[in-house]
């Protein structure tokens, strides 16, 4: 039962943070594309490898629970898949900035 409940908390937490760095990631996508403030650049890289780490150590956690637990494995999968979906908006926020950047001539 109380492995259960750990499961469970983890998924719903590994969940959470994943919107969260997604939510805060366009915040600050969206902030830098309306100001072109240079200093959302230094912003957005350092809160991008703040985000990478966070969700680097829960996919870790949930990749050891998916191969540990056969009964929430479906739920976790699908928490694995809905962490790593992160990465290409990440990707594709970055090439926006960079573009976004070279056209206002912005030294980054």
């Amino acid at each position: 039962m109380k492995q259960t409940l750990t499961i469970l908390s983890i998924i719903a937490i590994a969940k959470r943070c994943a919107s969260i760095s997604l939510a805060t990631g366009t915040i600050i996508f969206l902030a830098f594309a309306i100001s072109k403030a240079q200093t959302l650049i230094i912003v957005g890289f350092v809160f991008t490898f703040i985000a990478c780490v966070a969700n680097g150590i829960i996919l870790l956690v949930l990749l050891l629970h998916f191969t540990g637990n056969k009964r929430y494995w479906k739920q976790v999968f699908n928490t694995i898949i809905i962490i790593l979906s992160n990465i290409p908006i990440a990707i594709l926020f970055a090439w926006l900035s960079l573009q976004i950047s070279e056209l206002n001539h912005i030294k980054l």
